[in-house]
């Protein structure tokens, strides 16, 4: 077998830089170092930031301490078992509680954790993979090719996670070698059956009362000390883990001796705790929040590309008159104001989208964010709205009633105003909007916010005219679309040529259109004297336990 070989990372992650433009003439950034108005300078990493973390190469360490860093974070499980569904599925501290096949690098790469290194001769359609041969949990049990078998299986049996039902078989080849077989080689399925299988001995999981529940045995280098549902999550790094750390993928090594997990789901609470001292490090903490620690002392604020972004999709459904209508579908786009979308959604601490996808997805390509993405220009789209034949007819606007896809929707509604154009906003609970939402014939556009592993798995979910029974997600059947898509879901077709045309398609002919995507915020207090920020994991959040810190 082709071993793939595990490396470090030595990219510094201080802060992704960000752009937000509040003037209504404002236009996307072709560049991180664009220049905003005088009216609305740029928020970037620089100008928030108050200490100064290396941003020079700085080597992975090995060398551990007996820091203990707590840590607050908004999401909580009420359960450490194995099986789960998606939610909290990217929170930091799954991360620390199971160790997983491959692991997300921030440079959104899925590299070999448990396993030893895999390789595919079908072109993606199954796969070969080896896991290393000393690997053990933390009560002693040895896993094997069996373990990983039983676990893929079970996971698959109990459908709680969308992956492991893309897998038609999987069996041990060997002690250490395992085969899986997917119904399709739609690149990113693998990838994704890595980040979320776990590496769990099928003895301790039997032998547990109540599945894991209340205390995991696992193989991660964390063992877990304490557990409160929905409250607390405490972790010690293990003294007998099986692997060497400098061996180890950076952004899961366990630098720090223990991490603590404090959940406070209200950002306020989180930003108090902060304040006080009660955590040491607030993940992912709302903007609202998050912008009150700017310019104050003793605290760092790291920005990062959210994972999702907000997004409208236009309706491929025959009986909407914009589903024939590009002229009509670029003005709108063109009316979208995306500078006031950052600031009015992210408090401008996010970023205007250059794809439907965000860039946190496999297979985003750093070049897009160069090219023009439907600058805003009110006089474009009423030119373009006088081209389309458009009648003052009402356009319905669907989404959810939410807070934020609310304000969203009128925000667009009066942008296409300001067009020409009319806009009828239907903002029903999230119940009725799963039922109507991939019925394309119900509406003109609709609000999601949607993520994904890879490019080629957002755009099966959303455009495969195959996918639903009226076609794609909003009821399009475009077969020239498909036939580009298709190229990308192989391994072989996985290429930037493959993936630019589907990219290129989709931009021109105005079929979605990506608006804003709010930044992650991540705060830190500056004692913990960190000399490295280290991020990973499906969202790409800072990996505190793995941090370098000064001593």
């Amino acid at each position: 077998m082709k071993k793939i070989m595990k490396n470090a990372f030595v990219m510094i992650a201080v802060a992704a830089m960000v752009f937000a433009f509040v003037s209504c003439g404002g236009s996307k950034s072709s560049s991180a170092g664009s220049s905003a108005p005088a009216s609305a300078p740029v928020k970037t990493a620089e100008s928030i930031a108050n200490t100064a973390v290396s941003t020079e190469s700085v080597a992975a360490t090995s060398e551990l301490t007996d820091q203990t860093i707590n840590i607050g974070y908004g999401t909580a499980i009420d359960s450490l078992t194995p099986f789960r569904s998606n939610t909290a599925r990217n929170a930091p501290y799954m991360v620390n509680l199971y160790e997983t096949l491959g692991v997300m690098t921030e440079d959104i790469e899925v590299i070999p954790y448990a396993a030893k290194g895999w390789k595919t001769e079908d072109n993606g359609k199954s796969y070969e993979i080896e896991i290393y041969d000393n690997i053990t949990d933390s009560a002693g049990n040895k896993i094997t090719a069996k373990d990983i078998v039983w676990f893929i299986s079970e996971s698959k049996a109990r459908a709680l996670k969308p992956i492991f039902a893309r897998v038609v078989s999987v069996e041990a080849t060997g002690e250490y070698t395992l085969k899986v077989e997917f119904k399709s080689n739609v690149y990113g399925s693998f990838q994704t059956l890595m980040v979320d299988t776990f590496v769990v001995s099928e003895k301790a999981f039997k032998e547990s009362a109540d599945e894991f529940g209340t205390m995991a045995v696992t193989t991660s280098p964390y063992k877990v000390t304490g557990f409160v549902p929905s409250a607390s999550l405490n972790f010690e790094r293990r003294a007998d883990y099986w692997q060497k750390i400098e061996d180890m993928p950076e952004c899961v090594r366990p630098i720090q001796k223990n991490v603590n997990y404090k959940i406070i789901k209200e950002a306020s609470q989180l930003g108090i705790a902060l304040e006080t001292g009660d955590v040491d490090a607030a993940v992912d903490i709302a903007s609202s929040t998050g912008t009150q620690f700017v310019g104050k002392d003793g605290y760092t604020i790291d920005l990062s590309d959210g994972p999702q972004g907000w997004q409208v999709f236009f309706s491929g459904g025959e009986n909407r008159i914009i589903a024939n209508n590009l002229a009509l579908r670029q003005a709108i786009c063109y009316a979208i104001n995306e500078a006031g979308m950052v600031q009015a959604i992210a408090g401008g601490y996010g970023t205007q989208m250059w794809d439907t996808s965000s860039p946190r997805l496999l297979g985003f390509n750093p070049d897009w964010r160069k090219e023009p993405y439907y600058q805003f220009d009110l006089e474009k789209a009423k030119q373009l709205v006088k081209e389309s034949g458009y009648n003052g007819e009402e356009l319905v606007l669907l989404s959810t009633s939410s807070a934020t896809a609310s304000r969203l929707g009128q925000m667009i509604q009066n942008f296409c105003q300001a067009a020409g154009i009319k806009v009828k906003i239907n903002a029903v609970d999230m119940a009725l909007f799963s039922a109507t939402r991939l019925d394309g014939t119900q509406y003109d556009m609709v609000i999601v916010t949607v993520g994904g592993m890879s490019l080629p798995d957002f755009w099966s979910i959303r455009f495969d005219p195959a996918a639903y029974k009226n076609g794609d997600a909003t009821s399009r059947k475009d077969m020239k679309l498909a036939e580009l898509l298709y190229k990308t879901w192989t391994t072989d077709g996985f290429t930037k040529e493959n993936i630019n045309e589907v990219h290129n398609y989709i931009k021109d002919n105005a079929i979605a259109y990506g608006i804003v995507n709010p930044s992650v915020f991540t705060i830190w207090s500056n004692k913990l004297n960190m000399t490295k920020v280290v991020k990973g994991g499906l969202s790409g959040y800072v990996m505190f336990g793995s941090c370098q810190i000064k001593k």
